[in-house]
């Protein structure tokens, strides 16, 4: 009797195959090649030609982040097509609240198999977004892990570099008294509280092919709730390069309370009038049929402000007016405090939700 020999495919993992989708991923990504990129076919690692930035006194960033439990919302609506803009964009703000353009960009996609059309669907999401970042999508890593992830079930994480000039690096040591803090809209819940929002949807049997139970552009409560992150680097970017931000915050996990915080220096809250800006349905929504808490609902999403930046009075005439002339929604949420406590304090929470 002739024993069948053992091979790496019978495992569960078809390297051919995969080499054959590493092919087309490369055809999808090779139009988007900022010129600082070297040709490096065959290598084993990126390589990006720092001299032709032409930054006078450049510091390189460095950010990795993921989607979250959003994954398993978009695998129960089957919905992959806006994956890409969440983990390029938990990235990319991450790296322009430290004042950052970002360069370039790898993504890590791990799975008990790969399923073709979907695994397409999110790289062509991801490079759209690098495009939207004009960043470039250089590189990844593609594993199929079969017994450590279930059948449909997948992880993605996101990794990016990026520059700042040294003299426009944001930072909480450039924010002074009465400086003027303008909160930049969101689209959605984009990538955080998703463990808290499934959770409620399970409890209460909420159906996600149903119409959205509040105002919304998408058919679905399934589609809206997957609604992407948005990028804010051509809203900000060039604000940043005129030198005429201090500091800045990606509201993410942790929601305005903890992010704000990170932006302020020691010995200064936030003073934020709520009046001025009121939340989206989607966030009424939850926090409603979840019974949340006003304080719960900054702590854990960005409830309709996904960036804040914080800049000095004498900026303000010329920031507002790029920001108008370029139709990006905002907000004048407050002023920068002397307070001992630190914090970020909102007066008129109710109106919000």
């Amino acid at each position: 009797m002739i024993k069948k020999s053992s091979t790496y495919k019978s495992s569960g993992v078809d390297i051919e195959k995969a080499n054959q989708i590493v092919k087309k991923i490369e055809k999808i990504s090779s139009k988007n090649v900022r010129d600082e990129i070297i040709n490096n076919v065959g290598g084993f690692a990126s390589i990006l030609d720092l001299k032709k930035l032409n930054y006078k006194d450049p510091l390189l960033l460095s950010s990795a982040d993921g989607i979250g439990t959003k994954l398993k919302l978009a695998i129960e609506c089957d919905s992959y097509e806006f994956l890409g803009f969440d983990l390029v964009g938990m990235c990319v703000n991450d790296l322009l609240a430290e004042g950052g353009e970002p360069l370039i960009f790898l993504d890590y996609f791990a799975s008990s198999r790969i399923v073709e059309k979907n695994f397409i669907k999110i790289i062509k999401s991801i490079n759209l977004a690098c495009l939207e970042s004009n960043c470039s999508l250089v590189g990844g890593e593609t594993a199929e892990m079969p017994g450590m992830y279930k059948l449909n079930d997948f992880d993605i994480a996101g990794f990016s570099i990026g520059v700042v000039e040294r003299e426009n690096l944001a930072s909480n040591k450039k924010v002074e008294n009465n400086d003027i803090i303008i909160g930049l809209k969101s689209n959605g819940f984009h990538s955080n509280g998703y463990s808290l929002i499934r959770k409620i949807i399970k409890n209460k049997r909420i159906k996600l092919d149903q119409k959205p139970p509040y105002i919304s552009k998408q058919i679905t409560l399934g589609q809206d709730l997957l609604r992407p992150t948005k990028i804010y680097i051509k809203s900000i970017l060039p604000l940043v390069k005129k030198g005429l931000v201090s500091s800045m915050s990606h509201i993410t996990g942790g929601g305005i309370m903890d992010n704000l915080k990170r932006s302020l220096p020691s010995g200064m809250s936030a003073e934020i009038m709520s009046k001025s800006f009121e939340s989206d349905d989607c966030f009424k929504w939850i926090a409603k049929v979840g019974n949340i808490s006003s304080l719960e609902m900054i702590k854990t999403f960005n409830c309709g402000i996904g960036f804040i930046i914080i800049i000095n009075q004498k900026n303000v005439a010329e920031v507002k007016k790029f920001l108008k002339k370029n139709k990006i929604d905002f907000f004048l949420l407050g002023n920068v405090k002397k307070n001992s406590n630190g914090q970020v304090n909102i007066k008129k929470l109710k109106p919000w939700f």
